[in-house]
């Protein structure tokens, strides 16, 4: 029977097995960013409201999107949505921090979204950021992490960058006020789940010149610089694609002058890594939000990798070697403290071992190990314990050795 008890609308278990891929996805981010030289921080779940309302332009409104309440001492909290917001207060209040502040942060976000596919209410962000460098070398190390991430995971991917000053300047000259701009942009973004022409009709709907979508459909880098000219938004655009073609990773990125996501909120650079139809990282340059939680100003520029959709893109074609390597039976309860014994000398010789705490027999012991994947039993009964020995069965090759203990540990060394 089933029990009543279930996860809560919009999150999930992760039972061992993907647990472990899950864990291996995040191990595989913090050694790359630890490889370029970054930093680990952690920061509480739970930070006051007002820090979490005052991220972009949302203010109250993001009520409706989060998870807050009030606390015991009639504080207004909430769970962190991000983990930009975070690293925006620690800056802010850390002023004494060696520039550039490198850091990265894996940790669980919560948004009270409504729940569909490969979208849930909580989730896992993997994020590195560059704290206190305006140039666009900082934009460049990013997209080399994600570009070095997403090898790791042999993943296909390719990388979306845009500027939002040059995208604001495009709206600007097809005629867009200014005013205009945020709805515009919010259609525009629309573009991967809907087509040009029903984006067009929903601009004049809304009194929109649509020439923008015409503009960003065709995409031209050439007509678009006639359009705008060289402001620095468009040479540091333009510098950054010089930077990747001269390290060759100019092929994993594709400069599209639609990207349009999260643009009341970035202040530069915009990218989005996607595999698969699907987005699993986005990120740009964001250099007021410092100033917002009382700091300086400071240029910031970071990505999150959703590590939740990374692990659903791995996890069928990922095949994770057990955790442990071998089973330690005991066929009499009487031998238990050799056994334990047995155990603990094949730990110390750097191997994984689970002991059999049920005292079953061999059968349905070595119908348990070959469940979990298990590939060595090490069988310890009365003539082993009297010998100092131990029996290692090898359950793919059938075959079994009787060896002396203070060699076991080296025979499994030298064993598949």
């Amino acid at each position: 029977m089933a029990s009543k008890f279930q996860t809560v609308r919009g999150m999930r278990d992760f039972l061992p097995a993907d647990c472990r891929k899950k864990k291996q996805v995040e191990a595989v981010c913090r050694e790359v960013f630890a490889s370029f030289g970054f930093e680990p921080l952690q920061t509480p779940v739970v930070e006051p409201f007002e820090l979490l309302s005052a991220k972009g332009s949302a203010g109250e409104a993001i009520k409706d999107e989060v998870y807050w309440f009030k606390d015991k001492g009639d504080r207004e909290v909430g769970l962190r949505f991000d983990l930009t917001v975070p690293l925006g207060r620690v800056v802010a209040s850390n002023p004494q921090l060696p520039k550039p502040f490198k850091r990265y942060q894996i940790g669980t976000v919560y948004r009270y979204d409504r729940p569909q596919a490969k979208r849930y209410r909580e989730f896992t962000q993997a994020d590195v950021d560059i704290v206190g460098v305006s140039d666009v070398t900082a934009e460049f190390e990013i997209i080399a992490i994600a570009v070095k991430i997403m090898q790791r995971l042999e993943l296909d991917f390719f990388i979306k960058l845009n500027s939002r000053p040059v995208l604001e300047r495009i709206a600007l000259k097809c005629n867009v006020k200014k005013e205009q701009i945020p709805d515009c942009f919010r259609l525009i973004d629309k573009q991967d789940k809907s087509d040009w022409k029903t984006i067009d009709a929903e601009l004049k709907q809304k009194g929109i010149d649509p020439k923008i979508a015409k503009v960003l459909q065709e995409n031209n880098l050439v007509e678009i610089e006639k359009l705008v000219g060289r402001d620095p938004s468009f040479e540091s655009l333009l510098g950054l694609m010089e930077l990747l073609s001269e390290s060759g990773l100019d092929k994993f990125v594709k400069l599209d002058f639609a990207l349009a996501r999260g643009l009341d909120y970035y202040t530069g650079t915009v990218f989005e890594v996607s595999s698969e139809n699907t987005t699993v990282a986005a990120g740009g340059r964001y250099d007021k939000l410092v100033e917002q939680y009382g700091g300086p100003a400071t240029p910031c520029v970071g990505i999150s990798f959703g590590v939740d959709r990374l692990f659903d893109l791995v996890s069928q074609r990922w095949v994770l070697p057990a955790v442990s390597r071998v089973l330690v039976v005991c066929l009499d309860s009487k031998q238990q403290g050799y056994a334990f014994k047995v155990a603990e000398s094949l730990r110390k010789a750097g191997v994984n071992v689970e002991s059999d705490l049920l005292f079953r027999n061999i059968g349905k012991n070595i119908e348990y190990a070959v469940k979990k994947g298990i590939p060595m039993l090490a069988i310890v009964g009365e003539n082993e314990a009297k010998e100092q020995k131990v029996t290692l069965k090898n359950l793919a090759k059938k075959t079994q050795f009787l060896v002396p203990l203070s060699q076991a540990g080296s025979f499994l060394a030298n064993s598949n």
